[in-house]
């Protein structure tokens, strides 16, 4: 779940250091991809928001069905073009969604009605392992609350879970909620997916 704070615009700290005209690895920041040490539930199909697992494959096939405005469904295409598109993942933007069968679409994002405050949850439906999912779903949700319309930030936050990125929390070693090293994945606002969250992403597809 995304929660409005504040607007914060992060911009991807580079994942190595030149030392003499040599390039050093630097570590992630923290481990925030399922499973860490702090997160570790078998992957299983659940309800609403029950819980998230990595993908199953690098070729990411997201679906947003007819229940999302036109701004909504911009958004989540900007964001996983601009954010996920230049990392590892191999983005694919469907005219429709496959809910059965051996090639699934990955992601499927709608709205519906959720709890108060809520923006946005993300879950598994189709495990295929103990770790990976054939397919999650996003909802956001349907009744804004005060809080606005979903924009980049929120369908960046939703999409990392459904490939397999935590909270700060959840991470190993844990990190503050609203630490925004973690990019999208902080409960801030925050604009860009951020060196950390791309080093998992990669490192896992």
């Amino acid at each position: 779940m995304a929660i409005k704070r504040r607007t914060a615009f992060v911009v991807g700290v580079a994942g190595t250091a030149l030392v003499a005209g040599t390039a050093v690895v630097q570590a992630a920041y923290t481990d925030n991809m399922y499973p860490t040490n702090n997160y570790s539930p078998t992957c299983r199909d659940g309800g609403q928001g029950d819980t998230f697992c990595q993908t199953d494959n690098k070729t990411l096939t997201v679906y947003r069905e007819g229940s999302l405005t036109s701004a909504e469904k911009s958004a989540i295409s900007r964001a996983v073009k601009d954010y996920y598109g230049p990392t590892d993942l191999a983005v694919k933007i469907e005219s429709r969604g496959v809910y059965a069968g051996g090639s699934e679409t990955d992601i499927i994002y709608k709205a519906k009605t959720l709890a108060r405050g809520k923006i946005g949850i993300a879950w598994c439906d189709d495990a295929v392992s103990s770790r990976k999912c054939d397919q999650h779903h996003i909802a956001f949700n349907k009744n804004n609350d005060g809080i606005g319309p979903i924009n980049k930030s929120d369908a960046c936050h939703e999409t990392g879970h459904a490939v397999g990125l935590t909270h700060g929390p959840e991470a190993s070693p844990a990190k503050g909620l609203y630490d925004d090293r973690l990019g999208c994945m902080s409960y801030n606002d925050v604009y860009g997916l951020g060196a950390n969250n791309k080093e998992n992403i990669n490192a896992t597809y």
